[in-house]
């Protein structure tokens, strides 16, 4: 059963939000006291001593947020090892109820950015009934693997109506070299809407604002992830992110409640917003009237837990309009 809320009631509710930071959010705890090499910087208010199974390293200690152990450095956690082949993996992979039902598409590809070394892929995804219009773009920044790895995964779905356009990843240069930006410190998070005429970052910004200008989809997904978990700076792991929510407030607040419920996703995701200036939630939302979701993971947990959120929320956001 749907739990809208009165828009007056739902725009308080986020004040109140936004005030007192993200609620069920994530919960810490400290490791034992670090030896004298690690970080001298304290953990978040409000942990306490723990019994850990990770050894604090040179310059880390450990942390415990919902539930899983991680090392820490006072300002950003240390990403496990991730040996997943996503090529060679399937939805089941990644929990037995995604995308189960096979409906038949047609599929076409194009390319962005043909020849330089921002190139990649635009994968399209035709239902045989018309209905609604979802473009998804996954990694932005490179370094954000399991964004692009849902992606990856994504771009064999298939549909009961409408079309799924997906970019994945969009940062294909940053993918390649596992660093967030296009190439040197070029970040195509702050480069919408771009420039066919700008830089690396502006070129490849600039082809997939104007892809989605072009498709006109009722909704992008822009799926990232988050590292950075310290004082005074907003934790953006399992966080939900919007500029505008023109025609999806329904959407946007049943499937947020539905991780506060414990019905969606690993854990209960916040949302704060607007997205920065330069971002593709921002620039999208305000010069094209599109909404955008940003999707943030958060890189302490495991590989297959993120990559299981972001399929998760993608595809509750399909069965929600009737395209699966």
């Amino acid at each position: 059963m749907k739990k809208t809320l009165p828009i007056f009631l739902t725009f308080f509710l986020f004040l109140a939000l936004a005030a007192c930071g993200p609620v069920n959010g994530p919960q810490t705890t400290a490791a034992p006291e670090p030896a004298a090499s690690a970080s001298e910087t304290e953990a978040p208010a409000g942990t306490t001593p723990e019994e850990t199974h990770l050894q604090p390293e040179e310059g880390w200690q450990v942390i415990t947020i919902e539930g899983v152990e991680m090392l820490w450095d006072g300002y950003k956690v240390k990403e496990p090892d991730i040996r997943l082949d996503i090529d060679s993996m399937c939805f089941a992979d990644f929990g037995e109820d995604f995308f189960t039902e096979s409906y038949p598409v047609e599929t076409e590809r194009y390319t962005l950015c043909e020849g330089e070394i921002m190139e990649t892929e635009v994968v399209h995804i035709k239902a045989e009934v018309p209905g609604p219009v979802l473009y998804i773009v996954a990694g932005v920044h490179g370094d954000e693997i399991a964004a692009w790895y849902a992606g990856r995964l994504l771009r064999s779905a298939t549909l009961k109506a409408g079309e799924l356009y997906i970019v994945a990843p969009a940062n294909a240069n940053g993918a390649k070299n596992r660093t967030r930006y296009v190439t040197g410190t070029q970040d195509m998070n702050r480069s919408f809407p771009g420039s066919p005429d700008g830089n690396e970052a502006e070129r490849i910004a600039n082809a997939i604002y104007r892809d989605i200008e072009r498709v006109q989809p009722f909704l992008v997904f822009d799926l990232h992830e988050a590292i950075v978990y310290t004082e005074g700076r907003d934790f953006l792991g399992s966080n939900l992110i919007y500029t505008i929510l023109d025609n999806i407030d329904d959407l946007f607040f049943d499937m947020l409640f539905a991780t506060q419920d414990g019905d969606l996703c690993s854990n209960a995701f916040s949302s704060n917003g607007p997205g920065p200036k330069g971002s593709i939630n921002n620039t999208v939302a305000n010069e094209l009237g599109i909404p955008v979701i940003t999707v943030e993971t958060f890189r302490g947990f495991p590989i297959e837990r993120r990559v299981s959120d972001q399929l998760a929320i993608v595809q509750y956001a399909l069965e929600y309009v009737e395209m699966r």
